[in-house]
């Protein structure tokens, strides 16, 4: 399970993500649609890590992706 509450992402100035909260649970799926620009892939690059929330949390199976290195993250087979 996936679960993203009150995330949010400001770049200076620029707030790209701001307050993105959503759960999904095993076997579902979640589809980020917006236009160019709406924080689509911010929101996805701080759920593995590949940039750091300014704020709110990202669980996955109910641990803190912030306590676990990168590649420790649990992948799909």
């Amino acid at each position: 399970m996936i679960e993203v509450s009150e995330l949010t992402k400001r770049f200076d100035d620029f707030t790209a993500v701001d307050k993105v909260s959503f759960t999904v649970d095993e076997g579902e799926t979640l589809i980020l649609l917006g236009p160019s620009g709406c924080g689509k892939t911010a929101t996805l690059k701080m759920i593995n890590l590949l940039i750091e929330p300014s704020a709110g949390t990202v669980r996955i199976n109910g641990t803190d992706v912030r306590k676990r290195r990168p590649r420790e993250l649990p992948a799909r087979p």
